[in-house]
């Protein structure tokens, strides 16, 4: 029987291609629950709120990033890792706050279209850095790290 989407996000499974990124800091996975996420992060939740404030391509893949900021508070950033391809695949989002060691993400080697959203605090006084990827026959297309800070007061 087919797990559903709400509980493949809670049991994250973390591929290799994860740990070949995420090596070497600290990290934390959605594994469990959004409410175990460590001081700063959020989710993973099936949306994101605040505005659109860019894509990111994924290269070779049929995928993409979409972050949202919103300036309520502290400022949040949202992000989540899309594609178009039939069946289950590995899919991820990974967000890390510039200055921090730790970095929260959405991982699964079972997701049907997305990963995330992940949310990161702070943003209105720093930037942060965001990764996706989708799995394509097997391959890994990553988006690479891309940093991304909010939006010019107009």
């Amino acid at each position: 029987m087919k797990l559903s989407r709400r509980i493949m996000t809670a049991v994250a499974v973390i591929g290799v291609a994860a740990s070949t990124v995420l090596g070497g800091a600290a990290t934390a996975s959605a594994e469990t629950h959004p409410e175990d996420a460590p001081p700063g992060y959020a989710g993973p939740y099936p949306t994101c709120n605040g505005a659109f404030l860019e894509r990111i391509n994924i290269p070779q893949a049929a995928g993409y990033v979409d972050i949202r900021y919103s300036s309520a508070g502290s400022g949040t950033f949202c992000a989540m890792t899309f594609d178009n391809l039939p069946g289950p695949h590995h899919i991820e989002v990974v967000l890390q706050h510039a200055g921090w060691t730790t970095r929260w993400y959405d991982s699964d080697d079972n997701y049907d279209s997305y990963a995330g959203g992940i949310y990161v605090s702070d943003a209105n006084t720093l930037c942060a850095q965001v990764y996706g990827e989708v799995t394509v026959n097997g391959v890994p297309h990553p988006s690479g790290w891309n940093p991304i800070c909010k939006p010019p007061t107009q």
